[in-house]
């Protein structure tokens, strides 16, 4: 009898292990020979008849934009992430949300259309904030920091690129007290109230203060001004005139007007004196040494390569274009500072 006795007990214990393992298995999605695969907020989890086990999701590949993802995938500050309508188009280890396959309880991180401009297809785009701006042609001048930013033979000056007969190489090209920076003719001043709204007086030139910025893209503009060009929201345009006094149209976006003023052409010198040439549209004193400029006017003592009188920064320039400098330096009358 006691023999019996412990058997059952033993018989019992099996049978109270039995269904614990059961429970377990029932609680953790899984049941006596399951074998599936299931997915809840905490995880996901392939399951036998013996428990479940994690599926690890598939890594994601590294990307700079979505160009850079296998079709059927967007990039986020995650990598090459999968898009999806439901879950079951979806990698193990993975659930649909918000059209994308992640983790459970995770979110995809931030959508990276592109980083470059290269991620955008090349020219007529560009990438602002991660994502492709059309610029260009009517779209608003494309940002650069270089002329290779630039497409369709345009320079860059002041942060976009604009056709090469809007730009200054030298402060003489400009009206009377303005200085050539960075291809722009701008104000010179030795004060902030002596610049218009949302610029700042920094290193003796007139030139938009970037803490006053109220835009990074089109995005951010809108009605009236939809364009934005150098941190400012402008008008859209087709023609110079709509764009109203001390304005020019660049590109279908309304900028002030920084571009050197001609004087003369090579047709029409009536601008100029008799013993002057039309260079680049200015009048100029031909010459073959310092000395001869000198005799005609000491401000201009110099003989340029180019062989006229100009002053001492404009014949030895450090710099004509903004390229010319490194170290995050401007190109200011032909000095970089």
């Amino acid at each position: 009898m006691m023999v019996r006795k412990a058997k059952g007990v033993v018989r019992w214990s099996s049978v109270v292990a039995t269904l614990t393992m059961i429970g377990s298995l029932i609680w953790s999605g899984c049941g006596p020979s399951d074998d599936r695969y299931y997915c809840d907020d905490h995880g996901c989890y392939t399951c036998d008849g013996y428990g479940c086990s994690n599926a690890t999701p598939p890594p994601l590949q590294a990307c700079t934009g979505n160009a850079s993802c296998p079709s059927g995938s967007v990039c986020t500050s995650g990598g090459c992430t999968k898009s999806c309508q439901t879950s079951d188009t979806c990698d193990k280890g993975t659930v649909c949300s918000s059209g994308l396959c992640v983790p459970p309880g995770e979110d995809a991180g931030t959508p990276k259309e592109c980083t470059t401009k290269a991620d955008c297809g090349g020219a007529g785009k560009v990438c602002v904030e991660n994502h492709c701006q059309a610029c260009g042609g009517t779209n608003g001048p494309c940002p650069c920091t270089a002329a290779s930013d630039c497409s369709n033979g345009d320079v860059c000056a002041g942060g976009v690129c604009t056709a090469p007969a809007n730009v200054c190489h030298f402060a003489s090209e400009c009206p009377d007290g303005d200085a050539c920076v960075n291809g722009q003719c701008v104000k010179t001043c030795t004060d902030v109230s002596q610049c218009a709204q949302g610029q700042a007086c920094t290193k003796g030139v007139c030139q938009t203060d970037p803490g006053k910025a109220q835009c990074s893209g089109d995005a951010q503009c809108s009605g009236a001004t939809p364009k934005c060009v150098g941190g400012a929201c402008v008008a859209a345009c087709t023609t110079d005139p709509e764009c109203g006094d001390g304005k020019y149209c660049n590109h279908g976006a309304c900028v002030i007007d920084t571009r050197p003023k001609p004087i003369c052409t090579d047709t029409d010198k009536s601008a100029c004196a008799a013993n002057q040439q039309c260079v680049d549209g200015f009048c100029k004193y031909p010459c073959q040494n310092d000395a001869s400029c000198k005799v005609i006017d000491a401000r201009i003592g110099y003989c340029g390569t180019d062989h006229v009188c100009r002053t001492q920064s404009e014949a030895h320039p450090q710099c004509t274009k903004p390229e010319d400098c490194s170290g995050g330096l401007q190109c200011i009358d032909n000095a970089c500072k």
